[in-house]
């Protein structure tokens, strides 16, 4: 009898494990809402706006940055294609830190002269 009970319990959780994709998402649901919106301040170049979006959904700017996607682009290259400077400014840091990029700044240079 445990068997059978767990084993119905992980059938059940597997199928909840399952990634949905963008056409699963209804489109009054909560997520759509979400990516909808921070996807059209970033459009308006509404940096303040898309930080309260962001915050009033618990999203992360490195999550932002790594896993929202707008008409197919990430959404810094979203950003940079519709011209939104402030923005793309905010997003900058966190690309960054995907790529790798290291700046190594000589500060014992300017003392030696």
């Amino acid at each position: 009898m445990k068997t059978a009970i767990l084993f119905a319990v992980s059938l059940a959780s597997a199928s909840v494990a399952v990634p949905a994709s963008a056409g699963d998402y209804q489109k009054g649901g909560y997520i759509y809402k979400a990516l909808v919106q921070v996807c059209s301040e970033t459009a308006e170049d509404d940096r303040l706006g898309l930080n309260k979006t962001l915050k009033s959904y618990r999203i992360s700017k490195q999550a932002a940055v790594e896993k929202v996607v707008c008409n197919g682009q990430t959404l810094t290259d979203f950003a940079r294609a519709n011209q939104a400077v402030k923005v793309t400014a905010m997003l900058q840091p966190y690309e960054d830190r995907i790529k790798g990029k290291v700046t190594i700044q000589d500060v014992a240079a300017s003392a030696a002269n």
